[in-house]
């Protein structure tokens, strides 16, 4: 029986934005105590004085898997195109328990997803199938732009085939990737959606389809994600105001995610949709790739420190990368988002440094954030991963 003790803490409780300080117990990789613990004989101790203690983060949208059967190792170096990015580099590496690999692969590249991205991997990766034919080599322009590439019934398919990692459908609404389908293509995500019953995740971007459109079409626990974009035809009106549609979409619940990316995070509509309207942000991620690992997005942590720019809170934050992007994906059935004895101990430590960090979105305007999130280590099923990628 193997016993670790993480001590001196202040522990997040996501599912009420609370936090007190308290020790959290792990035995055989499951949490066997919460608050004051008595921990006179563990086998390991970990000081997190000075210290905050969360459920593990999830990074609800990353896009690491390039199509490659294998996995490069990527953890020390600047990753070259066409590469996979190994989901450890952006995963447990910098503090992350669990990534939603959300659009990465459609119905043909499905089957070996495995093997290039969740086999060899200590970071639990689950994915979403993309109604286009995302990560097959060779396909210029958007994978979602004709038809021979979106099927329903290959999409469908492809789910059964692989429900022990599949989470959801996506579709990239945005001219870039549907072309002249438009519409019609998240037509198509919305049906495959319904018939496996998983919530479909939006890509939004320029127009067509139009934004409106597209969010009339989202329901209960689907999600919108690059949601503060600064592309024209976003969720702002001129005037400044949130279009009627973005404000319909919260009130039905769906999932306002903000994933960076290379294209899609603006400062100013973040800034003020979030900090002066109030708008909500429900997750937080990266759409991490090899394109915005060393620019940009970098990682979870760095875009938790934007996210603090916004005024939002510590416990607010967290949220958003731990019971929000477990209950949209469904993780919270597999362990994650929340301690509670009894309950795997997926485990994320971090600090919080009080010290200005220069930061840019991706209209590469900088911005000097006061303070910043640095992850420490990472448990998984009781497993220690100390934080070694940059971040």
């Amino acid at each position: 029986m193997t016993t670790t003790l993480i001590e001196g803490g202040t522990l997040i409780e996501p599912a009420t934005g609370t936090s007190a300080l308290g020790d959290v117990l792990i035995r055989d990789g499951v949490v066997a105590g919460l608050g004051a613990v008595n921990g006179s004989a563990v086998d390991e101790r970990f000081d997190a004085s000075g210290m905050y203690v969360s459920p593990g983060w999830i990074d609800g949208h990353s896009r690491g898997w390039s199509g490659n059967r294998s996995a490069p190792d990527s953890s020390t170096r600047a990753v070259r195109a066409g590469e996979n990015l190994r989901a450890d580099r952006f995963g447990v590496h910098q503090g992350v328990v669990a990534i939603v690999e959300a659009g990465s692969m459609g119905a043909p590249t499905a089957d070996d997803f495995p093997a290039g991205m969740i086999e060899g991997a200590s970071t639990r990766v689950f994915g979403a199938i993309n109604i286009g034919s995302s990560g097959a080599p060779g396909i210029e322009g958007g994978h979602s732009s004709r038809w021979e590439y979106v099927s329903l019934e290959k999409t469908v398919a492809a789910v059964e085939r692989h429900r022990d990692w599949v989470r959801g459908i996506k579709v990239q609404a945005s001219s870039s990737h549907t072309g002249l389908l438009g519409l019609e293509a998240v037509k198509i995500a919305r049906k495959a959606a319904e018939l496996t019953g998983l919530p479909l995740m939006a890509h939004i971007g320029n127009a067509p389809p139009l934004l409106e459109d597209v969010l009339d079409l989202l329901r209960r626990g689907d999600i919108v994600t690059h949601t503060y974009h600064g592309k024209t035809g976003g969720i702002l009106e001129r005037d400044g105001t949130p279009i009627r549609a973005f404000l319909d979409a919260i009130d039905r619940g769906v999932v306002v995610a903000t994933s960076h990316g290379r294209a899609s995070y603006s400062f100013d509509v973040a800034d003020h949709a979030v900090r002066e309207l109030g708008m909500p942000l429900d997750v937080i991620s990266t759409d991490m790739h090899p394109g915005n690992i060393e620019h940009y997005s970098r990682s979870i942590a760095h875009n938790l420190t934007k996210s603090l720019m916004l005024d939002l809170s510590i416990e607010q934050v967290i949220q958003a990368v731990t019971i929000n992007p477990a209950r949209a994906w469904r993780l919270d059935a597999d362990g994650f988002g929340s301690l509670a004895v009894g309950r795997p101990a997926h485990v994320t430590v971090f600090r919080i440094n009080e010290e200005p960090l220069e930061v840019v979105d991706t209209l590469d305007q900088e911005r000097t954030a006061a303070r910043w999130v640095e992850p420490i280590a990472a448990w998984i099923d009781g497993q220690r991963f100390d934080r070694t990628a940059p971040i």
